[in-house]
């Protein structure tokens, strides 16, 4: 009986660890912001906890193109500390996504750890809320031939007008609150131009129908006179 037991909280122990280890994270990627010049915003993307060593990664940053234009990227010092990496950074035809690559050769030595992968830096054309999307992650290690590092956390960010971290959430309501804002301030300034196409009209008619009654008693007048 007891060697039963034994066997059955082995087989538990043994359960629990696998369960803890599926579930563990092998890194994660970030992203943090600062206002440079008052017009300017950089947004520095950080690798965390990275426990496999890293070749390379990519991505797609989506962001919100009516409120910032993007202006350059700055090489991090994450994949920097392996050796001389390419890059390959380029908008999509809308604007309003970033594709970012970069990789070491296979000579090169693999980084761990954390470190700042690259700093985007973008002109900001309407101060309100911001947000910063990825798509598309993947990191790769190099095991004979190349692979991905599966259980990568990639954290999306979202800021308000001040640059203040805010959760998703909030971002959506404040920005719901905005275009309702927008669509109020439109729909008041289409009502005040259909006023005033009215007035105009309005005044146009009355303008003409006092000509015409002019012209009319003028004839009349004149017909009048004529007859006599």
């Amino acid at each position: 009986m007891k060697k039963i037991l034994l066997l059955l909280l082995m087989l538990l122990s043994f359960d629990t660890a696998w369960a803890l280890g599926d579930d563990e994270m092998m890194g994660k990627v970030i992203m943090d912001s600062e206002f440079l010049d008052g017009d300017i915003l950089k947004i520095s993307v950080i690798a965390q906890d990275m426990l496999t060593p890293v070749l390379g990664l990519a991505f797609h940053l989506d962001f919100d193109e009516e409120n910032l234009s993007f202006l350059r990227y700055d090489p991090g010092d994450f994949l920097e500390r392996g050796g001389d990496p390419f890059y390959l950074v380029t908008k999509d035809l809308s604007g309003d996504k970033l594709f970012f690559g970069e990789t070491l050769r296979r000579d090169d030595g693999f980084p761990v750890g954390e470190g700042i992968i690259t700093d985007f830096y973008f002109q900001i054309l309407d101060k309100r809320a911001f947000y910063f999307s990825f798509e598309n992650g993947v990191i790769s290690t190099l095991d004979t031939v190349r692979q991905d590092i599966d259980k990568i956390v990639w954290e999306d960010l979202y800021l308000d007008e001040n640059g203040e971290m805010i959760d998703q959430a909030v971002f959506d309501e404040s920005n719901s609150l905005a275009d309702s804002v927008r669509l109020k301030s439109s729909k008041f300034n289409v009502s005040q131009n259909v006023m005033l196409v009215v007035s105009v009209c309005l005044s146009l008619g009355i303008s003409l129908a006092i000509v015409v009654m002019m012209k009319t008693r003028g004839k009349k007048r004149h017909d009048t006179s004529v007859n006599f």
